[in-house]
């Protein structure tokens, strides 16, 4: 009986060591936790340039215009052109442009001594704000020459590709100059009036090709003297080789009437037509680009039609239009 109760005691030692052998404690993973730190990002501020006021281009030139039946040897209306242009920031624009305007005369008759006789100069000043609702413009433009001065504003607009075009008017103000109205051989002179001038002409286009509609008129305020007109005016598509290029234009008359102070038709070359359609003017457009920035053009035009005299009459008339210069873009 004690043999038995030590044999059961060895066993119970030997049971427990073994159990105590295979409990293995599994080890506990602290996990480490990683902080990253941050750079420090740097602020991008944007600074934006203030607008300055740049000039975008120089264009000038000499134009002459020598209607037929000149008296007195006189070879035409004839300017010196300066057309200078500014932008102020992305939305602005200016101008400062100046005509110097003289006669050419080659005979020494009729109290002319020939050569050029310097008569006027005029001076323009304007200012335009563009992209008003995307493709809208409005410009105010001062006018100055000699006896009088205009103030004019101009609206342009351009809603799609194939449709732009301008309205404009000017209020011309006479400084206190005076007009002379011959009437049945008898001269009248009185004072100049003030004028409602307007402009209009919206133009169709398509790949080059354009068509337009061209009013113009100045209404006297303080008397009955007036002037209209109305055109259709044709332009085709600029044809380039190497640096050339050239371009036609074409302008049709469609009404023309003018009356003096007096309220009377105002006949003669130049003031009244009979049968509008037989007015017409072509144009050649030519430039060369001497440069990316720099361009020399020309253009040539001729008018050509039929005139009613005081008496009824036609007379065949013409005229040429010469203007060649060079463009400077910066």
């Amino acid at each position: 009986m004690k043999k038995l109760a030590l044999l059961l005691g060895s066993l119970l030692v030997v049971g427990t060591t073994v159990t105590a052998k295979e409990a293995v404690v599994a080890p506990v993973e602290v996990s480490k936790e990683v902080v990253v730190v941050a750079e420090p990002v740097a602020e991008v501020v944007v600074v934006e340039e203030a607008p300055t006021l740049k000039l975008t281009s120089i264009k000038t030139g000499l134009w002459s215009e020598n209607r037929s039946g000149q008296r007195n040897g006189d070879l035409g209306a004839n300017s010196l052109r300066l057309y200078t242009n500014f932008a102020y920031g992305d939305n602005w624009t200016g101008i400062f442009n100046m005509r110097r305007y003289f006669t050419s005369n080659t005979n020494s008759d009729y109290g002319h001594t020939g050569g050029f006789e310097k008569t006027s100069t005029r001076t323009y000043v304007g200012v335009q704000r563009n992209n008003i609702f995307d493709n809208y413009a409005l410009g105010l433009t001062y006018i100055s020459q000699g006896s009088w001065d205009k103030y004019e504003i101009t609206g342009s607009f351009a809603p799609t590709n194939w449709l732009n075009g301008y309205v404009l008017y000017e209020y011309v103000s006479n400084n206190g100059s005076t007009i002379t109205i011959e009437d049945n051989g008898l001269a009248t002179v009185i004072n100049d009036s003030d004028a409602h001038y307007i402009e209009v002409q919206p133009k169709l286009t398509y790949n080059g090709w354009g068509i337009s509609y061209y009013f113009e008129g100045e209404y006297a305020i303080e008397n009955d003297a007036e002037y209209y007109y109305q055109q259709v005016r044709l332009f085709t598509p600029k044809a380039t080789i190497g640096k050339f290029g050239v371009s036609g234009e074409y302008r049709g008359t469609l009404q023309y009437d003018a009356k003096n102070a007096l309220g009377k038709n105002s006949y003669g070359i130049g003031n009244k037509v009979k049968d509008a359609f037989d007015v017409n003017r072509v144009y050649a457009h030519g430039t060369y680009a001497l440069t990316d920035s720099t361009t020399i053009f020309t253009s040539v035009g001729y008018e050509f039609g039929k005139w009613e005299q005081s008496n009824g009459s036609k007379k065949d008339s013409y005229m040429t239009i010469v203007e060649a210069g060079v463009n400077i873009k910066f």
